[in-house]
């Protein structure tokens, strides 16, 4: 949005009607999330493109998945592959906040967008 992309989060009441070609973005350690899994399956269905972040590209959602970005790092539950100290799949979260965050510095080169230009579409009325 900030980008001057139209983007929206799923369950959100201002979230429009999907249509074909529109791409949903699924951040998911295990790729293995019921809720997320159903949700993917009805945007496949409806013609979405599947965008996924994720340490387990063997998943259900990773098979899926139109393009992916594999990270390292544990999900819940999954310590003692890794040992990673940190619990839960916080290690991974972690990790694709900093993705997201390089995303969109790579974008706002692409678009040659600048944050003054961001901050334009920021909200106001907070």
């Amino acid at each position: 949005m900030h980008l001057g992309f139209q983007a929206y989060v799923i369950g959100e009441i201002s979230t429009p009607h999907t249509k074909a070609g529109d791409l949903l973005i699924i951040t998911s350690g295990s790729g293995e999330t019921d809720a997320l899994v159903s949700i993917a399956k009805k945007a496949k269905e409806s013609g979405l493109y599947l965008g996924l972040v994720t340490m387990n590209p063997q998943s259900t959602l990773g098979k899926m998945a139109d393009g992916m970005i594999i990270l390292p790092g544990d999900s819940k539950g999954n310590n003692e592959e890794k040992h990673s100290i940190q619990p839960m799949g916080s290690q991974f979260e972690q990790m694709s906040f900093l993705i997201f965050d390089a995303i969109v510095l790579k974008l706002m080169e692409n678009w040659n967008q600048t944050s003054e230009q961001m901050f334009m579409r920021h909200a106001d009325l907070e």
